[in-house]
């Protein structure tokens, strides 16, 4: 029995509904959008580990947004999804996959850490998040990003300062002011990180003038990026450790793992801890995708 296209949805008034296979729909309402499959052919073809990333309703079980990856890998391997625009997904199903590593862990398992290369080793790895770490090369601290989270997180600009060969962005400690700012938006392990918030902002504005440019022309002015007077990149827990061990030692570090302080680091490095601050008022939900996933 073939059963109905939605007419109602759990995300609210429907704006478009499309068939993209047998029992399958991609749908946009006004809450949300994802996958929406009839009841009973969802329970004959998806695994149980799908089954309980959607919510049944009626004749008809939703994925959101975020989780659809997971239905959409199982029916693109079973060759279910037939709509001629979606046809790379059918034919690359892997690709989700990699995907479904940030949008659904619980389902596709987590982000391998950062690996070696012939090129370069990398020790001290200290994760913050899933496919977000500090870690170290030849003593130089390094935040790294897997690709697949600054294609969804990240700005071009981001993307583009990043250095390093692999899966992962990376970024030394005095290069990591703007992923440091677009991922505390969204991954919370990493606003926990920021202890300045002033010198975070005053990095961005001193180093990355143009990027504080296009980011106020494109956001509310409660969202706004404004100068503050504090020491450039130190904003951070481990720029403080770092900028104080070389306080402490000036001579003792070789000279490829220096790190020049400018008189104002210096000196504030001769003040009173600074407490921990937020880069953000706390959400309370933190929704990690930039863009939502297109069907």
């Amino acid at each position: 029995m073939v059963m109905p296209q939605p007419e109602v949805s759990i995300w609210g008034t429907i704006l478009t509904c499309v068939e993209i296979g047998l029992h399958i729909y991609a749908l946009q309402a006004e809450r949300n959008q994802g996958l929406v499959l009839d009841a009973d052919y969802a329970e004959e073809v998806l695994s149980e580990d799908a089954l309980k990333l959607g919510h049944k309703q009626g004749e008809h079980i939703y994925f959101d947004d975020v989780k659809s990856v997971v239905p959409a890998y199982e029916l693109a391997k079973q060759g279910a999804i037939t709509h001629p625009e979606l046809s790379e997904i059918t034919e690359h199903p892997e690709k989700l996959a990699e995907n479904g590593k940030y949008f659904a862990p619980e389902y596709f398992g987590e982000f391998a850490p950062p690996q070696d290369t012939a090129w370069k080793k990398l020790t001290k790895h200290q994760p913050l998040d899933n496919g977000i770490y500090f870690v170290e090369q030849d003593g130089q601290p390094l935040l790294a990003v897997h690709q697949t989270i600054g294609e969804q997180v990240l700005s071009e600009m981001a993307i583009h300062q990043a250095g390093g060969q692999g899966e992962y962005l990376q970024y030394r400690l005095e290069d990591c002011a703007i992923p440091i700012y677009e991922l505390s938006a969204s991954h919370p392990a990493v606003l926990a990180q920021i202890v300045n918030e002033d010198s975070l902002l005053h990095t961005l504005c001193d180093d990355h003038p143009d990027y504080v440019a296009m980011h106020n022309l494109h956001t509310e002015e409660w969202g706004h990026i404004h100068d503050c007077p504090a020491p450039k990149s130190l904003f951070l827990q481990l720029q403080l450790d770092r900028a104080a061990q070389q306080t402490e030692q000036p001579q003792s570090s070789p000279a490829h793992d220096s790190w020049p302080q400018t008189q104002e680091q210096a000196a504030y490095m001769q003040q009173d801890p600074v407490p921990s601050l937020q880069a953000r008022e706390p959400q309370e939900d933190f929704f990690e995708p930039s863009e939502d996933l297109e069907w």
